[in-house]
């Protein structure tokens, strides 16, 4: 090893070095100060100088504020003994890098020469030796000053009494040497210390940033908390704390430990939970806690307790904050998971591996008030394998089903319950209670005493109660009046909710009396709490301009509100909301279906107003200031009609002016906006709901009422909105405004979002040339290079892994698709997998298994297989410190990341070894092999045994797959036959799995339970979703099945021609995507946005209404097979392009008049892949993939009807024998006489005049660069390569010049290697960083292009890296500075348009340059963009116009597409163009 090789291993220790818990050590994020000695100070240097240029140490290289040098050899020594003598002295032995420390060394001369640069960054002290070191029995100056010094400015340099073994190791702190270091380090400390504050805080607040992104809670519980700790008395709640259960519960003791504190309603719980949530952080403990809120739709299901539990750990424990902050980064969104997937994904993965040195302490209030509080019991079943205990206090009231649920509990995690009569201690709290409230109260001793002791006897330890009579006595002005209202107070919560409703009736202002209904209609029926202000917006139609709401509120509603210190306004206790929504008898009865119609009137009423629009701007701040109900009404408006459960000739009017008017626009604008578009996807199944429900009702109704054509528009509508969702969901957030003009020309003709808004005079858009009638199913479709097959796909986070049929991996990113890397493993590859945190992937190949950092790229380790061994199965485990890799001999091996120099290791060899003989089955070696979730268990299939389920740990079998006989109908009962397995999918939330046998049939097996499902379907590949809610089969047919899980039955239909070969959910599980041949397909059907939207999908009670047969119904899609476009090209300054397709035909079109004739046919159906147009337009060429070359000539006449004919006339019809490699471009010269056919390295030019072949020869390079016509210049031709131009003749491909350009190519801007945060692996930070062997850095040219108006030329130069990560870099010249050019002798340099690195990077695909010098491209999101290229840019400059949906972007159409000189864009999509005409072509646009 040499001093790089030492700085190597340096870099990659501090960038992924982890801390004795795994956590990072967060190197990089403040200032760094190195003391180095002797020959460590090279290496330092080296590190600082090799991370200047590597992007992947950039973090760490720029926090290096500091380097004090102890006795460094910075120059060397002419003796290379004497260096060893160093070693000797240093305890080392001689090495070979000896030689690199030689005075007159390459490496040090280089290390100097290069290090005074970047010096000046950083402070430098340098101490030197002055005493001479015993070497042997001599003593010799190892090294002198002139060798320890620099000698650079600013450099601070001191001698030390030392020799230079003690100039690094002192006597004691009053050692002189000592304190010379120490002040200069300590100075050095002060100065930094500022500065590495404010960046850990920075730090912090990212991180916090991607947590709530993660959790997305809607509020915390803080308000919550405060509201009801408010309400606490001191005295009081303190009897809990020499309860014995609560004594074991806060005790910090081995294990998880839960206490249910079970108590009547409203007899203080919640603010007891305050009071232990108050107390447990006093004692130092970390404490998370959860207040349910069955008023707040938002606050009561287990999914938001889970996340908001989840958030506050991330703000209370970092290392927690990180492993989430990871999860966000990766695309991760909990906001509508269900609380097992949530549970699974965020404490069973990461929390249960931590160790913390104390328990945590969580307390969920009102568990019962909880929409399904059984599923969060059971998932605390999975405390017990917690490496850190998780001590749970729950209070709730108590139920059968809850005793049950924490009997059940009780078998795994050890449940104290505290239910025993604890009377006395509420009656003594509430004396407390009494006494200091009283306290306020003007009277004598006496009648405050009797008031307490009334209170006491009647209050049955009930604290709302005693609160509630408190208020109407301190209301009293006399005593008189004090002792009627304790004899008129009923005693019991019915009686005295029954006295406050009166009280209300009995207001003499009949305004007042209308004011309360109305005000109460609101506030028990809101999806959640209203604020003040929101509140005073949605009465301000019928109520305009209060005075002061919170104490009108108070005046004429009674006791039965309160208004938090947030100033959301509730009911005062759930009992009280009960009383009013179930006693019809009441005046003030609160009818919920008939007052959530009345709501769903109102908010509709509100969002109707015309006035609305002009009030949206692109501030969500400032909308919020001046509409306050408007992100209520949008969000809610739909629960009100799905709560209202009825239909009325008035609801239904109201929805037709809706969704018929242009509200529906400014609704979905103000959704974008509020970044609350998933509302669409819950509106249009209520919309589905409604109209389903009219139909039923229309049996019994008159046929002339039944309003069907309004209810096929809300069937339009359901559909629209999940498609808008799905289709235009990125841009809508990027640009709500883009629903009114972009978005409804860019809908399929018959749907009702175009035929309505589609066609306004006001749409500047207008797209033609496709048929495009109706929605599909397809995302995105990108494909494989060179015709490469795709054989596995696997998916996580935001990656698309793929693994193709030359043993290399592509990645994609999952939101945009972009390409991101691909992954060399150079030979033929049979497994691969990611890790939990989605930055490592691995490969398994024949003879190597490979770990690779993701996005980078970057190969991270490398490690030999065991030879005769093919690897059906892997999988990181063991928190991603392992990896295991089951193989069809029967074996699992194991290769841990901490020892990956030691191999694969055989932890059990017998450990899947069959013993037990099955009757007709014989066993050889496994044709299929998975793990589960957790890597704890493996299933074996064989081709002629039966499936079997072992565990990973041990030689146990676990069960062993039976195929259910069936006898008569809905009856079936395991038997003892069998038959073998293909291949199966485990379950990631339940321990079961789902598989095909072999005859294909489709079978569901919970091995513990022995049950076993069988569906009379065929499929050939299976894949369960990662939320195990869904799987998905297809078939040899190419139909691709979506079925659920739980109910084992079919919800979606896929069907294609094409053989699906491999098949895989997204981890939101919203879409799914298949490989067929070098296809990568994302399909997003309607059902599974509904499906994943639907949140909390299973409730306590849901289970015992719901059977499969409600899930029967299955949607349908198909899929039309095309012939795809395989090259387009426009004529210059004209309306017309050519388009070839995959079987051999080449069109002639015109922009507004579409297809005008057929130019050429393919008799054998060779694809046509280049056309070329001449530059006038008149003549046009082709060339298909077997060298067969056409010109026509083409001549455009004026018939008497005013309409343009085309006559062509054929100029060469003709065979090429190119060399290997095909053609790779066709040119016509700027006369069309003359046709050059451009391989490998050759040239042809052929003579349209003759027909043959005029000249052949060597064109060096030729399939690395672009050809044009020089303009100006007919006789001369111009290459564009990635370093330089070269100019030729036509007439002999002679050279005649050559420019080069004026930067430097090769330094790109885009990454190279690895982001800061790219690997955090915590086990991997031993490996080293190793570019993929075998491969070279390829710069070639993308595009190259005379733009439109002839004025420059466009160029596209990509480079492709060893990771396979390509970067992509435009320039853009005046075709002027190529006029003589070619008068010059020697090369020349080019200037061309400044275009900045940030700009760069939003250039996805060059289009051309328009008039007003605006370079026109789509951006990486698909937005077509104009960049007006002054010198002095501003903002203003970059404008985008409109998008391109991301299901038309394949990756061939986005290499074939172009813009028209009028601005016209030309689009490939599923075999035809799409025409997108817009005012793009105006330069004021």
């Amino acid at each position: 090893m040499n001093i790089a090789d030492f700085a190597k291993d340096l870099l990659f220790a501090m960038k992924f070095g982890k801390g004795v818990n795994t956590e990072d050590l967060g190197i990089g994020k403040v200032p760094i100060i190195f003391v180095v000695h002797s020959m460590g100070g090279l290496v330092v240097k080296k590190a600082y100088l090799l991370g200047q240029n590597d992007e992947n140490y950039q973090d760490i290289v720029k926090s290096i504020s500091a380097v004090m040098f102890l006795a460094t050899p910075h120059r060397g020594t002419d003796l290379a003994e004497l260096l060893n003598r160093m070693l000797l002295v240093s305890f080392q032995s001689p090495k070979d890098f000896i030689v690199d420390l030689s005075r007159s060394s390459e490496a040090l001369e280089e290390i100097n020469e290069q290090f005074r640069h970047v010096a000046p960054k950083i402070s430098i002290f340098s101490f030197y030796e002055t005493l001479p070191t015993y070497v042997g029995p001599k003593k010799v100056m190892v090294l002198g000053k002139e060798s320890s010094i620099l000698g650079y400015p600013g450099e601070v340099s001191k001698s030390l009494n030392a020799d230079h073994h003690d100039v690094c190791k002192y006597t004691s702190q009053e050692d002189s040497n000592y304190m010379t270091v120490r002040n200069a380090l300590k100075t050095l400390v002060r100065n930094l210390q500022s500065r590495g504050i404010a960046e850990k805080e920075s730090q912090s607040s990212d991180e916090s940033n991607l947590v709530e992104k993660l959790f997305i809670t809607n509020q915390g519980p803080e308000d919550d908390f405060a509201f009801l700790r408010q309400r606490w008395m001191p005295g009081t709640c303190e009897w809990i704390l020499s309860e014995p259960a609560f004594e074991l519960w806060l005790a910090n003791v081995s294990g998880s430990r839960i206490a249910w504190l079970n108590a009547p309603p409203a007899s203080g719980k919640s603010v007891l939970s305050t009071y232990i949530i108050n107390h447990v952080r006093e004692l130092g403990h970390c404490c998370q806690y959860f207040l349910i809120n069955f008023g707040d739709s938002t606050k009561r299901s287990p999914a938001a307790l889970l996340r908001s539990i989840g958030r506050q750990m991330a703000e209370d424990i970092p290392a927690f904050r990180r492993e989430m902050a990871k999860f966000s980064r990766e695309g991760v969104i909990l906001e509508k998971k269900d609380a097992r997937f949530t549970w699974h994904k965020i404490f069973t993965s990461v929390l249960s591996q931590m160790v913390l040195p104390t328990p945590l302490y969580w307390i969920i209030d009102a568990l019962d008030e909880s929409e399904s509080p059984k599923i969060l019991v059971e998932l605390l079943q999975g405390l017990s394998t917690f490496r850190t205990p998780i001590h749970v206090f729950i209070t709730s009231r108590r139920t059968e089903s809850l005793s049950l649920a924490f009997e059940r509990l009780s078998v795994s995690v050890p449940v104290d319950t505290i239910q025993r009569d604890y009377h006395a201690d509420i009656t003594s709290d509430i004396r407390i209670y009494v006494e200091n409230e009283l306290k306020f109260m003007r009277g004598t001793e006496d009648l405050k005493s009797q008031v307490t002791k009334s209170i006491l006897h009647r209050a049955d330890g009930n604290f709302l109660w005693v609160r509630l009579v408190l208020e109407e006595i301190l209301d009293c002005h006399t005593q008189q009046a004090v002792m009627q209202t304790l004899e008129e107070v009923p005693a019991g919560m019915g009686a005295l909710y029954q006295r406050m409703e009166l009280n209300i009736s009995n207001n003499p202002k009949e305004a007042d009396r209308v004011l309360a209904k109305t005000l109460l209609t609101w506030i028990v029926c809101a999806h959640r709490p209203l604020t003040l202000r929101e509140l005073s917006q949605a009465l301000i139609t019928e109520f305009p301009e209060f005075l002061d709401l919170k104490r009108t509120i108070q005046y004429v509603c009674g006791q039965f509100v309160v208004v938090h210190r947030s100033s959301h306004v509730a009911m005062v206790h759930k009992t009280a909301r009960d009383y009013l929504t179930q006693t019809p008898s009441l005046r003030f009865f609160i009818d919920e279906k008939k007052s959530h119609a009345e709501l769903f009137a109102k908010t509709m009423s509100f969002l109707l107003r015309p006035e609305l629009r002009p009030k949206l701007g692109r501030n969500q701040q400032a909308v919020q200031s001046t509409e306050p109900f408007l992100l209520y009404a949008a969000v809610s408006l739909t629960h009100h009609l799905r709560q209202a459960a009825t239909t009325s000739e008035g609801m239904m009017d109201q929805l037709v002016n809706f969704f018929k008017g242009p509200s529906v626009l400014i609704w979905v604008h103000s959704l974008a906006l509020f970044s609350q578009l998933e509302v669409l996807v819950n509106t249009a199944r209520v919309l589905n709901w409604f109209s389903g429900l009219n139909r039923k009702l229309n049996i019994e109704k008159n046929p002339l009422l039944h309003r069907i054509q309004d209810l096929d528009i809300f069937d339009l509508w359901a559909t629209d909105l999940v498609k808008i969702v799905a289709k235009f969901g990125r841009h809508l957030l990027d640009d709500p405004t883009a629903i009114y003009k972009i978005v409804p020309p860019l809908c399929p003709r018959n749907s009702i979002m175009s035929r309505q808004f589609g066609r306004s005079e006001s749409s500047s858009l207008l797209v033609s040339g496709i048929s495009h009638a109706v929605w599909n199913d397809c995302l995105a479709r990108v494909s494989l290079h060179n015709g490469a097959k795709a054989w596995k796909i696997s998916c996580a986070g935001r990656h698309i892994a793929v693994l193709s049929s030359t043993g290399s991996i592509v990645l994609w990113d999952s939101v945009s698709f972009e390409e991101t890397c691909t992954l060399r493993h150079a030979e033929h590859v049979t497994e691969m997998c990611f890790n939990s945190t989605c930055d490592r992937l691995v490969s398994y190949g024949f003879r190597t298994t490979k770990i690779w950092a993701i996005p980078s790229g970057q190969l991270v380790a490398e490690v030999g297989n065991p030879v005769d061994s093919k690897a059906l199965a892997i999988t990181f485990a063991g928190n991603d410190t392992e990896i295991m890799v089951a193989s069809d001999d029967k074996l699992i091996r194991h290769l841990y990341i901490n020892a990956v120099g030691a191999g694969w290791h055989i932890p059990e060899s017998d450990l899947l070894s069959e013993t037990s003989p099955v009757e007709g089955g014989f066993i050889t070696s496994p044709s299929f092999m998975a793990f589960n979730a957790d890597a704890t268990q493996i299933a074996l299939a064989y081709r002629g045994y039966p499936l079997s389920i072992w565990a990973t740990n041990e030689p146990r079998q676990l069960g062993r797959c039976k195929r259910v006989v069936k006898h008569g109908a809905n009856q079936a009962r395991p038997s003892v036959s069998w038959m073998a397995v293909d291949r199966v999918a485990w379950s990631p939330i339940a321990n079961q799995l789902v598989g095909l046998y072999k005859d294909g049939c489709v079978f569901k097996w919970n091995p513990s339970g022995d049950e076993n499902q069988e569906a009379n379907t065929m499929a050939d590949e299976i894949q369960v979703s990662p939320d195990g809610k869904l799987f998905l089969t297809s078939d040899s047919n190419g139909t691709v099945r979506v079925w659920n899980f739980a109910y084992f039955a079919v919800i979606y239909q896929l069907s294609s021609e094409n053989l699906v070969v491999d098949m895989a959910f997204s981890p939101d599980c919203k879409r799914f995507y298949d490989l067929r041949g070098s296809s990568v397909n994302a399909w997003e059907p309607n059902c599974l946005l509904h499906f994943s939207d639907n949140g909390e999908t299973a409730s306590d009670t849901a289970s015992d209404h719901q059977t499969s047969t409600s899930m029967s119904h299955i949607s349908e899609a198909w899929v039309v097979s095309i012939d795809p476009i395989s090259a387009l090209a426009a004529a210059p300054g004209s309306q017309l392009y050519c388009v070839g397709r995959e079987d051999g035909m080449v069109g002639l079109f015109d922009k507004t008049r579409g297809l005008l004739l057929v130019l050429s046919e393919s008799t054998s159906f060779l694809t046509t892949d280049h056309l070329t147009w001449s530059e006038d337009g008149s003549h046009v060429a082709a060339a298909d993939i077997g060298g067969n070359i056409t010109v026509k000539s083409l001549n455009a006449q004026v018939v008497h009807t005013g309409t343009m004919e085309i006559e062509v006339q054929s100029l060469l019809a003709a065979k090429s024998k190119p060399t290997v490699g095909g053609i790779h471009q066709i040119l016509l010269n700027g006369d069309s006489t003359k046709l050059l056919i451009v391989s490998q390295d050759a040239g042809q030019i052929w003579s349209l005049e003759t027909g043959s072949v005029a000249f052949s020869g060597v064109l060096e390079n030729g399939q690395t660069r672009k050809w044009m016509n020089l303009p100006g210049q007919r006789d001369l031709l111009l290459g564009v390569g990635p370093r330089d131009l070269k100019i030729i003749q036509w007439k002999d491909l002679t050279g005649v010049a050559s420019l080069e350009y004026w930067e430097d190519w090769f330094a790109f801007g885009g990454r190279s290697s690895l982001d800061a945060d790219e690997i955090t692996n915590t086990s991997m930070g031993h490996l080293s960083l190793n570019p993929s062997p075998g491969f070279r850095e390829e710069v070639y040219v993308n595009k190259a292009m005379l733009t439109q108006d002839s004025s420059y030329f466009l160029i596209q130069i990509c480079k492709l890296d060893t990771q396979g990560r390509s970067t992509k870099r435009v320039m853009a010249f005046e075709t002027s500075l190529l006029a003589h050019s070619h008068l010059t002798d020697s090369p020349a340099l080019l200037n061309f348009l400044d275009i900045s690195n940030e700009e760069m990077t939003r250039i996805e695909v060059p289009l051309g340059i328009l008039p007003g010098k605006r370079l026109v491209f789509l951006d990486k999101d698909l937005w077509m963009c104009t960049l007006t290229m002054n010198r002095a840019r501003q903002p203003s400059d970059l404008k985008r116009h409109y998008f391109i949906p991301r299901d038309w972007a394949t990756t061939e159409s986005l290499e074939q597409c172009c813009i028209l000189q009028d601005g016209t864009f030309l689009c490939p999509k599923d075999g035809e163009v799409a025409v997108i005409t817009s005012s793009l072509g105006v330069a004021s646009w």
